[in-house]
């Protein structure tokens, strides 16, 4: 087993030679009696599949030799783990060796007659007199004028706020960018910070920041990359169950919120520099890699170290689950593909892991999610029923 931790780090680190990767890969069919492949769309994503995929076999590895005695539940803890990443991470197409054994059979998860598309680049834009734009609706270019800022649509799911350059008096307005479920949409703020919505979430900001500091609202979930002012502090509201707001509160950095009202906790993540939640009397400072947890229950606010790739995963275009419970994944899927969901029978046990694009049809994802045998699905309309 060593040799193999060996060949993943040096894979991951990009120091394995050719010789050693087919070493790797033969050793995973040995295990698992499949034949990895790594079809995707393009050569970057294949690449990122393979990462996440051998980083998951080294983390399976470090667990095993901490908590496993035997050789063989080793074996079977690390061939099972492979068996979910790699169904999972493929894409819909799953290998496994014939009866010969000389050649795999790939078979592709067909669409349902019934099927639903994923989520696109939607939002609705409500503006300071409260008149609402629909952008999917709106053509590309100058939108509009609101307060001393243009507001611009780009070609690719992007509103930007521009500075004017005629002289304005006007004083500061705000607008509201709401994201339907079945929706993403990025924001450049007139500062250059860039704000990326999920599903499910709005944010409401001033259309241009002045005073001394750089204030906005989110509901819902967001990832930032915050423009440096070392003079003008960003700070984000957050509105809680307990009416009490958490504010995050940064210079210039990358974090992600997750603040939807029917999860069981809100979470701060920072990626780079530094943030400061603040919740009543408490708070924390976080560091890059570290995440800030609001307990809905309990009201405390305690820190962790965090899974930045799962975290972002929405962001960057994947679903990315982690021993999850399977009512947060369908959370998930019912915000991205804007369909209600219903349990029949008790799934409150199942976790399930594993990656797949959120740019695939709903029953494929599905698909994926049953061969794990936790769960079974039915469609019916826009309703996904979840079966043990």
């Amino acid at each position: 087993m060593k040799k193999i931790q060996n060949l993943i780090d040096k894979y991951l680190d990009g120091r394995i030679t050719p010789s050693e990767e087919k070493e790797l890969m033969a050793w995973y069919n040995r295990q698992n009696n499949t034949i990895i492949e790594w079809p995707s769309e393009s050569p970057d994503e294949e690449e990122q599949i393979r990462m996440r995929t051998l980083r998951h076999l080294q983390q399976q590895i470090a667990f095993s030799k901490k908590s496993e005695k035997t050789s063989r539940s080793v074996w079977y803890r690390i061939a099972a783990a492979a068996s979910i990443i790699i169904t999972f991470s493929i894409g819909g197409y799953f290998a496994f060796h014939k009866s010969s054994n000389t050649e795999a059979n790939k078979v592709a998860v067909k669409p349902l007659v019934n099927d639903i598309a994923p989520g696109s680049n939607k939002a609705i834009l409500t503006l300071a007199n409260g008149a609402k734009v629909v952008l999917a609706q709106s053509q590309n270019g100058l939108l509009l004028k609101q307060g001393s800022a243009l507001v611009n649509k780009t070609g690719n799911g992007n509103l930007v706020y521009t500075a004017s350059t005629v002289a304005s008096n006007t004083a500061v307005v705000y607008n509201t960018l709401n994201i339907p479920y079945g929706g993403q949409y990025k924001v450049t703020l007139q500062d250059g910070t860039q704000v990326w919505l999920n599903a499910g979430s709005s944010l409401r900001y001033p259309t241009a920041f002045t005073g001394n500091e750089r204030n906005v609202e989110l509901s819902g979930e967001a990832y930032f990359e915050v423009a440096k002012n070392k003079d003008k502090p960003f700070i984000v509201s957050v509105h809680t169950a307990s009416n009490i707001p958490m504010n995050v509160k940064v210079l210039g950095t990358h974090f992600n919120i997750m603040a939807y009202a029917d999860e069981d906790y809100n979470a701060t993540t920072l990626l780079e520099g530094s943030v400061k939640v603040d919740y009543g009397a408490e708070n924390a400072l976080l560091t890059p890699g570290r995440q800030a947890m609001l307990i809905k229950a309990s009201g405390k606010l305690k820190t962790k170290i965090a899974d930045t790739e799962q975290v972002i995963a929405w962001k960057n275009g994947y679903f990315l689950f982690d021993n999850d419970k399977i009512e947060s994944i369908m959370r998930k899927i019912s915000r991205w593909y804007d369909v209600e969901v219903a349990y029949k029978g008790d799934v409150s046990r199942k976790a399930i892991g594993g990656s797949v694009s959120r740019f695939k049809n709903v029953s494929e994802v599905l698909k994926m999610l049953e061969l794990t045998g936790a769960v079974h699905f039915k469609i019916e309309g826009r309703r996904i029923l979840v079966m043990p």
